[in-house]
């Protein structure tokens, strides 16, 4: 009998460690990569991902410093073009979360086309 309950243990401490490795795997998979301004799955079934745009950037005396360093040299360039315009909360030297949104093919931070 105590050959059958360790083989049975044996089974089901198995299936845990592989259960728990499938898991850790479907987790991976994030809905922004690097290098990416908006997400490429949404989050929820109403989300538009055509408002989830991010972008991250600290703004100092020398210039701007993303903290995705992937991304395109179009997004930077759009970016750079947004802070020279010195628009109202935008010329402090801090770090900002632009929140960026696609709307008929243009770009737009607080209503501001990049």
């Amino acid at each position: 009998m105590t050959g059958i309950g360790v083989s049975l243990f044996k089974r089901i401490l198995t299936f845990i460690f592989v259960f728990c490795w499938l898991i850790s795997f479907a987790q991976i998979n994030p809905a922004r990569s690097k290098g990416e301004v908006f997400k490429h799955r949404p989050e929820k079934p109403t989300e538009n991902i055509n408002y989830s745009g991010l972008i991250i950037v600290k703004k100092t005396m020398y210039g701007l410093i993303f903290e995705d360093k992937q991304l395109s040299s179009e997004v930077k360039n759009r970016v750079e073009r947004f802070f020279k315009r010195r628009l109202n909360g935008y010329t402090d030297l801090k770090t900002y979360q632009l929140k960026v949104y696609r709307k008929h093919g243009k770009w737009y931070v607080d209503n501001t086309e990049i």
